[in-house]
């Protein structure tokens, strides 16, 4: 039925645009670039000056299961099928994500001391959705006849530009202190109130009539529609700041030591503070018991096939009934704050050859979904004063099988850095669960 093929078409846009790239841990030992000073703002620069030019990081994870899993053939052709997906699924699921495109950035460096400057736009996804919800969006409610099941999803979508001011000292190249104060311009928000997350779904064992019980809040700020955000968008408009509104903070601080020889350690917090949302922000709320007999919806022409040309329409009456069965209307306009996602990371790093280092990495980030750890082992290598070349070996959340490159080229000024946190996804990208990826150039001049 269309209702189920529209509604896990759109899961899986989510799912691709929408999963995880927390931030990466191959980045963190990739100490010849000047960005490698994202997870410790304590890391100083090899040169005496650095400009980075426009570079980009992106990626996603959906630990629960990949597009590769859903898709079956069938008649020669290809279907989404999640009858065997949704039995191997977990109570809770989560889908992370994350965008950064470093637009410019520069960092001078006179003796002890290092000062720089960055602008970045930044976008994060993060969603938690039960089993249930999944099951009932695939095969209807009635396996839940005689039951009330949670089919309530927390989510929050941002974007937001990020401006940079940097400092580091460094004490008798032993301590090196480092802080980053980064003031914030939020570009849009949709998000779930987490106090009031209550959507439930009932469903009678005598005459099948199904009920809603909620208390469900979300808020929006920025704009609303898919055309505000071409507008948004177009003409570089993505990088016009609003002073009046949507304002905020944000502080990073950490320490390198090297007390003994060839062995850095490294400690940092970064991403402390929040976004205050007030320029045309709506909460829109449902609460109360609502009941219905059915969704009246069309049919697609084939089950096993998605009819583009109706597919927008069709969501849209589904957004449109359900909306008026669950009365959603706007609750008030008051201005709302949404954290930052901080991260912490715990390092060390030892120089086992002239061009050989090698090192542990243990990372912590604290979501909406609580905090996220990860671990990762590296080594790089240089191979002449042009290449040098690194790998690494994560673990995140239970999984083992995260194999990272990462590299970085110098050609006269020009620097040129590429890394990943799991180059499998490269080759197998809709059988992977993660990815991310990290490029860009920066332009380099004179040793500190």
């Amino acid at each position: 039925m269309n209702y189920r093929l529209s509604a896990i078409t759109l899961l899986f846009f989510l799912s691709i645009f929408a999963a995880n790239a927390q931030q990466e841990l191959g980045l963190h030992f990739m100490d010849d670039i000047w960005q490698a000073s994202q997870t410790n703002p304590a890391m100083m620069n090899k040169h005496k000056i650095s400009v980075a030019l426009p570079g980009v990081a992106a990626g996603f994870y959906n630990p629960a299961f990949s597009i590769n899993d859903a898709l079956h053939n069938r008649n020669g052709g290809t279907v989404i099928n999640l009858d065997d997906v949704i039995p191997e699924l977990d109570d809770q699921n989560q889908l992370f994500g994350e965008f950064q495109a470093d637009v410019l950035g520069a960092a001078y460096r006179f003796g002890n001391i290092q000062a720089g400057v960055s602008w970045s736009v930044r976008g994060s996804a993060y969603s938690d959705y039960t089993r249930e919800m999944l099951d009932v969006l695939w095969n209807g409610n009635a396996g839940y006849i005689g039951e009330t099941v949670n089919v309530a999803a927390d989510f929050q979508f941002t974007l937001y530009n990020e401006i940079g001011i940097s400092g580091a000292y460094n004490w008798k190249d032993k301590l090196t202190f480092g802080a980053k104060l980064k003031l914030l311009n939020g570009l849009s928000d949709l998000s779930t109130d987490r106090d009031n997350q209550t959507l439930s779904l009932g469903t009678s064992d005598d005459v099948y009539q199904s009920s809603f019980t909620t208390d469900f809040i979300f808020r929006r700020s920025g704009f609303a529609s898919v055309d505000g955000a071409y507008e948004l968008l177009d003409g570089l408009q993505l990088y016009d700041f609003n002073v009046d509104g949507n304002s905020g903070f944000g502080f990073d601080f950490g320490v390198t030591a090297n007390l003994i020889d060839k062995l850095t350690l490294s400690v940092s917090v970064i991403d402390l503070g929040r976004i205050k949302w007030d320029t045309e922000a709506r909460h829109y709320g449902t609460r109360g018991k609502y009941n219905y007999g059915g969704l009246d919806l069309f049919s697609y022409a084939s089950a096993d096939t998605i009819d583009s040309d109706r597919l927008t329409q069709d969501l849209k009456e589904i957004a449109d009934t359900i909306g008026a069965i669950l009365d959603i209307r706007i609750i008030s306009e008051e201005a709302y704050t949404t954290p930052l996602h901080t991260r912490g990371y715990l390092s060390g790093s030892y120089k086992l050859m002239d061009d050989l280092t090698v090192g542990a990495l243990f990372y912590l980030e604290n979501t909406r979904l609580g905090m996220q750890p990860g671990f990762a082992l590296s080594a790089r290598k240089k191979f002449n004063k042009w290449v040098t070349v690194g790998a690494t070996y994560a673990i995140r959340n239970n999984r083992f099988n995260s194999l990272g490159l990462n590299a970085t080229g110098h050609l006269g000024p020009v620097q040129i850095y590429l890394a990943s946190d799991n180059v499998t996804a490269a080759v197998n990208p809709y059988g992977s669960k993660n990815f991310n990826f990290r490029g860009g150039i920066n332009l380099v001049f004179g040793k500190s």
